[in-house]
């Protein structure tokens, strides 16, 4: 393709979606879209989903009168042709095409040649984009080639040009309902206004310069750091009678980043090479935001977040801003580009109700603050217009992902039923919360939680029995240099000690290709399926070996640790690492001039190729470990966050059920411990099948656990075999769902079933 057509197409979609209002967003695609192509006419249909018809909603070359007015129905015409095919129809005469259907007001009776493409965002059809000529002729590969091109580039921003739009429209009598879909990030139902936060500085607002004092510089720097210190801690105070101590503990990750061995250090070194303060600290936080962002392990990516919201309210504080937090008198969802953890501290807890953002994940900290926090939270809405958003009327609906605004009245009949239901049933599951884990029964159970750091661990204990998953790979991130023995000695007894008696399982460091340290950069073409994990560790068994004596000096104080490999693909790797192992214990204990036993040893199951060397692992290790997240993204060759395949990851496709069934049965067989650290058993549907399967160790993010024993002490271990036996006999995710929503609502679950799913 041409680099000046590139050039042209480029503009038009930008043009598209600079636009405000929906009407001359299209106006402005086919004249240009007209114009760039030298066609006599260019017109665009948008698709009217309730009314089942196509509309015309712009044209330059048919009648201006028919625009608004004229429609084709989704199985009428050459428009309704298209989107039923999904794909182009080039015709030399669209009158002699037996589809062609005459419409008199658009007045086309001397345009012979038509070319439509469908506009597609994420499976759907958007609308019909057309050119027409008077000449009977076909329109050329490179015209077509253009113009699906075009249609491809156009979908997601002619996607959020429609929302505008509707919000327009929402905003004038007519008062039409936007439903936008993004990713469930908590769960939980909010209806309140939307307040929209704005971030006062951005990064990429700074222009680089240098200082001319370097001792004025530093001290600026400095004192940016204090106000930002003091201003973190004035939110950590504010939230301090809502949550623990160790969800809080969230906000001393901002402060951990702000010591002179990361971000502080780093920026007074450029400020000493002669930058201003602004340009160190930009090129230190885009630096830290770039490698994070890079990084294929959606909880660490979302890292990145953090890094730019702490280097903003630097920014802030270093431009002699006065932060002042804001009082609000009504309750709130509020809403912004990315929601930061620090923005969202920044409101009262019994005024916030929910949370939206642009952007986004469930690993972000703002997510596992709102789920902390009990606030129902969607994320990742990219067709969200925040200009037309702030104090309208929403519904939010962590469970499904949606957000409506503008509800119609049923709408908002229906999600205060909804409301009504979910209040009645959290006093339930706070109830189930402390109880032990078991089925109806009396099948016992065990419930453990996941976690990070303390400071990222939501209600460590709360009816949890123990740590199924603890990833120590983050103390590592937030350095400037591997940290030393004695420093992760303390981090891990810090953990172990919150655990009195109860097992932890401390996953090694998993680091490497997809989660690259800042002072150990990995370059490779396929990191998720690269140098990561036990494979890196094994290479330098100088890392290696500072963890293992680390985690065994713990348990020799504490005498609760477990400890689990990470991405292991055979024997050998697994042997390697037991002497490595054995070296360390044997070095402590010659050091410490006593006898301690080993913890119990375990690997995670989550490269397919294990699945079939559990015999082998049996005589090797007392455990193994299920993380479902990998296990399904290996199997599916997914990955769950990238938006254009995400739909494709379904933990409950029938290829991952019968893996994780096999898993169960094979360690049975082998008398070998295993239990579950994925979401599959943050989910009552999943927790279900998977104590069917005979998985009695669940390990979950903490915000579920009342909700998961619940729903497990409402069915006995017959009805979880039905139903598992059932799904196993389904031949998709789909069918599979449904079948069990079905048995769900039988056994007296049909609660946990919520609107859309």
């Amino acid at each position: 393709m041409p680099i000046n057509m590139l050039h042209t197409l480029r503009q038009i979609v930008q043009g598209v979606n600079q636009s405000e209002a929906l009407d001359d967003a299209l106006q402005f695609l086919v004249t240009q879209t007209k114009q760039a192509l030298e066609t006599q006419c260019c017109s665009v249909y948008l698709a009217n989903v309730e009314a089942g018809h196509f509309t015309l909603m712009a044209t330059d070359g048919l009648a201006q009168s028919s625009v608004g007015n004229a429609v084709i129905g989704f199985h009428e015409g050459l428009i309704g042709l298209v989107g039923e095919r999904e794909e182009p129809i080039n015709l030399a005469n669209a009158h002699q095409h037996p589809r062609f259907k005459f419409i008199p007001q658009v007045e086309e009776e001397q345009l012979n040649a038509f070319l439509g493409t469908p506009i597609i965002h994420q499976g759907r059809v958007l609308g019909v984009l057309t050119i027409q000529q008077a000449d009977a002729r076909q329109f050329s590969e490179q015209e077509e080639s253009l113009l699906v091109t075009l249609s491809a580039q156009l979908a997601g921003v002619l996607a959020a040009a429609k929302a505008r739009g509707q919000l327009t429209a929402a905003s004038s009598h007519q008062r039409s309902m936007v439903v936008l879909q993004g990713v469930a990030g908590s769960p939980g139902i909010a209806v309140a206004q939307a307040w929209v936060e704005r971030v006062a500085v951005e990064l990429e607002d700074v222009v680089e310069g240098q200082h001319q004092d370097l001792d004025a510089e530093l001290e600026r720097w400095q004192n940016a750091v204090l106000q930002t210190r003091e201003y973190i801690e004035r939110l950590s105070l504010r939230l301090g009678e809502s949550l623990d101590r160790d969800v809080l503990a969230i906000f001393d990750v901002y402060q951990n980043i702000l010591n002179d061995n990361s971000i502080s250090g780093a920026v007074e070194q450029h400020i000493r090479a002669n930058a201003s303060a602004e340009t160190a600290l930009v090129r230190v936080a885009k630096d830290y935001i770039g490698q994070f962002a890079a990084m294929k392990d959606a909880y660490l990516r979302e890292r990145a977040t953090d890094i730019r919201d702490l280097a903003q309210r630097l920014l802030y504080f270093l431009q002699q801003r006065a932060h002042e937090l804001t009082e609000h008198e009504q309750p709130l969802v509020l809403v912004a580009e990315e929601v930061t953890a620090s923005m969202l501290a920044s409101i009262p807890r019994d005024k916030l109700l929910g949370i939206v953002s642009v952007r986004g994940s469930s690993n972000s900290h703002a997510a596992i603050l709102a789920r902390a926090l009990g606030i129902p939270a969607v994320l990742g809405i990219a067709d969200l217009p925040l200009k037309k958003c702030a104090g309208r009327d929403v519904i939010l609906d962590g469970y499904s992902g949606r957000l409506y605004l503008s509800p119609s009245a049923a709408v908002k009949e229906e999600y205060a039923r909804l409301l009504r239901q979910e209040s009645e049933l959290q006093i339930e599951f706070e109830k189930n919360r402390e109880l032990p884990a078991a089925t109806a029964d009396g099948r016992r159970l065990s419930v453990m939680i996941n976690a990070g750091l303390a400071a990222d661990t939501e209600h460590y204990g709360g009816g949890a029995d123990g740590v199924g998953l603890f990833r120590t790979e983050i103390p590592f991130m937030i350095q400037d240099k591997f940290p030393s023995e004695e420093f992760q000695f303390q981090t891990y007894c810090n953990i172990l000690n919150r655990f009195p008696g109860q097992p932890v399982t401390m996953r090694t460091l998993d680091v490497g290709g997809d989660k690259a340290l800042p002072y150990f950069p990995i370059r490779e073409e396929n990191p998720f399926l690269g140098w990561r994990g036990l494979r890196m560790t094994l290479d330098h068994p100088e890392i290696f070996l500072v963890q293992m004596r680390a985690m065994l000096k713990a348990h020799h104080k504490c005498r609760n640790l477990r400890i689990m490999f990470p991405m292991v693909t055979n024997i050998a790797e697994l042997e390697q690492a037991k002497k490595l192992l054995r070296k360390a214990h044997a070095e402590l204990q010659d050091e410490l001039g006593e006898h301690f036993a080993l913890p119990p040893l375990g690997i995670m199951i989550e490269v397919p190729a294990m699945l079939y060397q559990l015999r082998a692992v049996a005589d090797q290790v007392d455990f193994v470990s299920v993380g479902s997240n990998d296990l399904t993204q290996y199997l599916l060759a997914v990955d769950r966050n990238n938006a254009r395949v995400a739909n494709l990851y379904d933990e409950l496709n029938p290829a991952v059920l019968n893996a994780l069934n096999s898993i169960a049965q094979q360690c049975r067989q082998y008398q070998l411990n295993f239990s579950i650290c994925g979401e599959l058993a943050s989910d009552p549907l999943g927790a279900i099948l998977l104590v069917a399967m005979g998985y009695k160790v669940l390990s979950m993010n903490a915000a579920n656990i009342g909700r998961v024993k619940w729903a497990l002490a409402k069915v006995s271990m017959s009805q979880c075999q039905h139903m598992l036996q059932k799904a196993l006999n389904l031949s998709s995710a789909d069918t599979i769902r449904r079948q069990l929503y079905v048995d769900m609502d039988s056994f007296g679950l049909g609660a946990l079933i919520r609107p859309g799913q």
